[in-house]
């Protein structure tokens, strides 16, 4: 069989559109195809010789028409299908090579293109070597930083000699936006390929490193409060075990409690906040803000009481006493004070 960059195509191919996924040349790509235009592209290509022009959407359009679809995209070859109970279509496209269509046609909700391939070669230049070598050490970083992504990886990445091929493989294997997928693709030179990748590359080991910190730190956080309180918990239990007649503060709490003789209603609240207390670690910032609360509140006089005063005279000779000899400057401040009429 004659290789893919040998190999001639049809020129004229049905168009599956494709909303926010771009399919890269010499690459398997899974679709799930529901809107009845690219149901019938797919069909189409099943029914010859499974041959489709894959093309990017410029807007989210479910009907789209010509001018909404990008010029240049991928010949694919439909390798797998299964019909949904729901109607839709999942299909395995494998990209076969780069094309452009130079006239989209819609005929009874059905796209097809005019379509002449765009042969790319992979020359291995000193500088796309270098390129080779730091994408290896990116992958090697990313998989080591990431528990997710499996160790097969990166036996398929090592494997592959084509730098073309390894451009399109993480091309499609990063998080990257369409659009920025759609640039690799249309991109003639293998260098900006190979930067653009690398770029997506390192943002992904930067957030894989920032979320590995974050992680790191959350989890020491919770390990030093869980031994904190577990150590707390183990020397409860030997006082009690010891028959140490010190009070914990729970219960130095719980005795001011009972001894305050607050109302009812208040008793209620502040006894439910000791519960909750208790349950905490003092580690917790919670902790600290329901003991100020509960201080608060015990700090107020509920049970004492004082026997009323209302002895005017006897107020006069204590204002007196506070404020001595200011009769004079009453005086003068009443006389000169003007009066209204």
């Amino acid at each position: 069989m004659p290789s893919d960059a040998a190999r001639t195509y049809p020129s004229e191919l049905p168009v599956l559109s494709l909303r926010q996924t771009v399919v890269f040349p010499l690459t398997l790509q899974p679709l799930a195809v529901n809107r009845p235009l690219s149901v019938d592209a797919v069909n189409r290509a099943l029914s010859g010789d499974r041959l489709i022009f894959l093309a990017l959407q410029i807007d989210d359009n479910d009907d789209p028409e010509p001018d909404d679809l990008r010029t240049i995209g991928t010949i694919g070859a439909i390798r797998q299908m299964a019909k949904m109970p729901t109607g839709a279509i999942h299909i395995i496209v494998e990209g076969l090579q780069r094309a452009k269509a130079d006239v989209v046609t819609k005929q009874n909700a059905s796209l097809r293109a005019t379509v002449r391939p765009l042969p790319e070669t992979a020359v291995r230049t000193i500088e796309v070597e270098a390129h080779l070598r730091r994408l290896r050490e990116l992958i090697d970083r990313a998989l080591s930083l990431s528990s997710g992504l499996s160790q097969e990886l990166r036996g398929l990445v090592a494997g592959i000699d084509d730098p073309l091929r390894l451009v399109y493989l993480l091309a499609s294997l990063l998080d990257l936006k369409a659009d920025d997928k759609q640039h690799i693709l249309e991109d003639d030179s293998l260098t900006p390929k190979l930067e653009a990748v690398a770029a997506a590359l390192s943002r992904e080991i930067a957030l894989l490193e920032m979320k590995n910190k974050i992680e790191s730190t959350a989890q020491q956080e919770m390990t030093d409060a869980q031994k904190e309180y577990y150590l707390r918990q183990q020397l409860k239990a030997i006082q009690e075990e010891l028959g140490e007649g010190e009070k914990t503060e729970i219960q130095e709490v719980r005795t001011r409690i009972a001894e305050a003789k607050l109302p009812e209603s208040i008793g209620k609240v502040v006894g439910r906040e000791v519960d909750r207390l208790e349950r905490m670690t003092p580690a917790s910032p919670e902790y600290q803000m329901i003991r100020t609360y509960i201080d608060w509140v015990l700090d107020v006089p509920w049970s004492t009481t004082t026997e009323d005063r209302l002895d005017p005279a006897a107020a006069r000779d204590v204002l007196d006493q506070d404020h001595y000899d200011l009769d004079k400057v009453k005086s003068a401040s009443s006389s000169t004070w003007p009066c209204r009429s």
